[in-house]
């Protein structure tokens, strides 16, 4: 900050652009040296091996700048010397990656000598002169998986050592605020994108301690701020759990942490991070405090919580009574997030409808914040579907861009009827649950497509003005490469080698040629559109192909991508997604032609597989029943990767169509082929 007087006084403008306090500390030592030539000026030349500058001894030279060392006014003399300033002090060096402190003495205030001031850390150049920058560990700055490489991170996943890029992030929050909702839906969306997430609740840790030792139910007294030993065991737990936390960024493969307790104390807060830091100087934090001041907000939360693990087989009246409580005490020592704590922070206001940020810095907490920065609450549709059949279904060609056919076109109509119906009981059931008196505007619908000739013709018939339209670039299919317009046996016969490869691991495998894409690459191309999906508060149909729908898929039913290699995306069906509090509900519907409708298929009747998601809470294990494809096209996948199928196992054969841009069994596309024309 410029002082207000320096002009008056005919100080160098320079000085103007130095901090007030560094300023002021220079003008008390000005006054108190004896004999110093009034004219010389407050910066000077030092010594600086990178300088371009020589000086009249031929030693390197650079001007100091805002931040860099101010030199003593201490009576310099003509000859390159000067007289030592009997003041002993420390000036504050900016290099670039921190604040770090020159000790300057009456033996070291040589300001044109060899020797320039001693600098705090004792770090050397080899070879060279001592150093006055601090040197350190830069942390990678960007890791994107699929999209960047380096010597320590081959892959783009964050490497191991590499703690300066990790980040914990530490939920901050009285109980009943959506913490563990936030919570989860964030590590689902950094999963996603490969950096891998994992919460760690203390809620989770406690329960186990009391069902191992027999403690028995906690109730709200249990949560008494005034009970010293039950403050003991919650505070033992929360550092039981931090070190778990820990363990995982620092010996695990963990890229980001949470730490999902209520931290309501600047006490605790300070704790946590003095227990952080112990173990590593260079791991991010970031603080996320969840704060609701939407009572009907609350009263759903609480609701919810008296199904939790908490009060389950518990009367509902006694519970609600003891979880009232159990906030009034969390409440009673509550201190918010600030400033002064000088911690970084994001405060999150009813679970998104207001945002505040400080000293938010690091790739990994940006991409959090602009994720929090897109999210809902509201009760909403997602519609997934494949593009209709085309004219390269039929001749099992990969990608191309051709026409639907015939039978396409009639699922096209019938698609915008049965989306319009759907439409139409979704507007009902929502205004059903409208409180009266309250103004509530149907949502809109869009429907977004990819820029291929087949999905455009499928999104035809619905009526723009109603169902906006917007095509895609991101919804396209995989890029083929050399291996676009060739069929597989083509393929394999062309590209033995890249076959091979792909049939041993279909996520990294990308194809050959100018463009050729992997399953990651689709992925990242794809982070923008569920990042748009996250923030519409409206519904939306996805006319896209195979490996886009499961990758969207995987996103919503929170699996990984090695599962999502595996999603059974049949013709002429469509998913439907509908996010909710405890997750995301999923249900298909299949397009019947003799009837030319659209029925709900029984999960009874799918092919479905019981896969574990991805381990979003620690030591928490949670399974999704997922189309998968039949076992019986997965028989011959030793050589030939038949999960890409387009067939279901509750409809024979013939009545299905062969994936665009996705391998069969050949013998089994051969049949089927056979059948079609025939």
């Amino acid at each position: 900050m410029p002082l207000s007087n320096n002009n008056a006084r005919g100080e160098s403008p320079r000085l103007q652009e130095l901090p007030a306090e560094l300023a002021k500390s220079l003008e008390r030592e000005k006054e108190q040296a004896k004999g110093a030539d009034s004219q010389q000026k407050p910066f000077e030349w030092r010594p600086a091996s990178d300088s371009p500058v020589t000086s009249t001894h031929g030693t390197p030279m650079t001007r100091s700048v805002r931040g860099s060392i101010a030199h003593r006014e201490s009576g310099s003399r003509d000859d390159g010397t000067s007289t030592p300033s009997p003041i002993t002090s420390n000036v504050y060096i900016n290099t670039g990656s921190g604040i770090h402190t020159v000790e300057t003495t009456p033996e070291s205030s040589h300001f044109m000598g060899d020797t320039p001031p001693r600098v705090s850390s004792s770090s050397t150049d080899a070879g060279g002169p001592r150093s006055l920058y601090k040197k350190k560990k830069n942390p990678t700055t960007l890791d994107i998986p699929g999209l960047t490489k380096s010597k320590s991170s081959p892959n783009g996943l964050i490497s191991q050592k590499d703690q300066g890029s990790k980040l914990v992030i530490i939920m901050v929050g009285i109980p009943a605020t959506g913490k563990s909702f936030i919570t989860k839906k964030l590590s689902r969306y950094l999963n996603y994108s490969m950096y891998h997430c994992r919460v760690f609740n203390v809620g989770n840790t406690r329960r186990r301690y009391a069902r191992d030792h027999n403690l028995g139910e906690q109730d709200s007294g249990f949560f008494d701020p005034n009970d010293p030993q039950a403050t003991h065991l919650r505070d033992q737990w929360a550092l039981d759990t931090l070190d778990e936390l820990l363990k995982y960024l620092l010996e695990g493969d963990g890229s980001v942490a949470i730490f999902d307790a209520t931290n309501t104390t600047r006490e605790r807060r300070h704790t946590v991070m003095d227990r952080i830091r112990a173990r590593s100087s260079q791991l991010k934090v970031l603080f996320l405090e969840s704060i609701c001041t939407d009572r009907g907000l609350v009263d759903k939360n609480i609701q919810l919580k008296l199904f939790g693990p908490d009060y389950k087989g518990r009367d509902p009246t006694e519970s609600l009574q003891d979880f009232k409580q159990r906030l009034e005490n969390y409440d009673s020592v509550y201190e918010p997030m600030d400033d002064e704590e000088g911690y970084p922070y994001i405060k999150m206001i009813n679970v998104g409808t207001k945002l505040i940020s400080y000293q938010i810095k690091g790739f990994l907490a940006s991409l959090t914040l602009y994720y929090l920065l897109n999210f809902n609450l509201r009760d909403r549709q997602i519609w997934i579907t494949r593009s209709a059949e085309c004219e390269d279904n039929l001749t099992g060609k990969i990608g191309g861009n051709s026409d639907i056919t015939a039978r396409g076109d009639k699922y096209a109509r019938a698609l915008a009827r049965f989306i319009e119906d759907q439409r139409c009981s979704f507007d009902e059931s929502l205004a059903r649950q409208c409180v009266e008196g309250e103004d509530e505007f149907p949502p809109s619908f869009f429907v977004w497509t990819s820029m291929l000739r087949r999905a455009e013709q499928t999104a035809q018939y619905f009526d723009d003005t109603e169902y906006p339209l917007k095509q895609m670039k991101m919804l396209d299919e995989i890029n083929a490469g050399d291996v676009d317009g060739l069929t597989f046996a083509e393929f394999r016969k062309q590209f033995p080698k890249d076959y091979d490869e792909r049939q041993k691991s279909k996520l990294l495998y990308r194809y050959p040629g100018s463009g050729g894409e992997s399953y990651m690459d689709v992925s990242n191309r794809l982070r923008s559109v569920i990042t748009e999906i996250e923030r519409l508060e409206d519904n939306i149909l996805l006319v896209t192909h195979h490996v886009v729908a499961r990758i969207l898929l995987g996103y919503f039913m929170n699996l990984s991508l090695e599962v999502v290699t595996n999603l059974d995306v049949p013709l002429h069906t469509v998913y439907c997604l509908e996010p909710r509090a405890q997750g995301v509900s999923w249900s298909l519907y299949e397009y019947i032609e003799e009837q030319d409708t659209f029925v709900k298929v029984p999960k009874s009747e799918l092919h479905v597989t019981k896969v574990k998601e991805m381990c979003l809470v620690h030591n928490e294990r949670h399974y999704s029943l997922v189309p998968t494809a039949p076992s019986s096209s997965m028989a011959s996948n030793e050589t030939h990767d038949s999960s890409d199928s387009s067939l279901t196992s509750h409809e024979p054969s013939s009545n299905r169509t062969p994936a665009c841009g996705e391998n069969t069994d050949i013998d089994e596309l051969n049949q089927r082929l056979t059948k079609l024309q025939s």
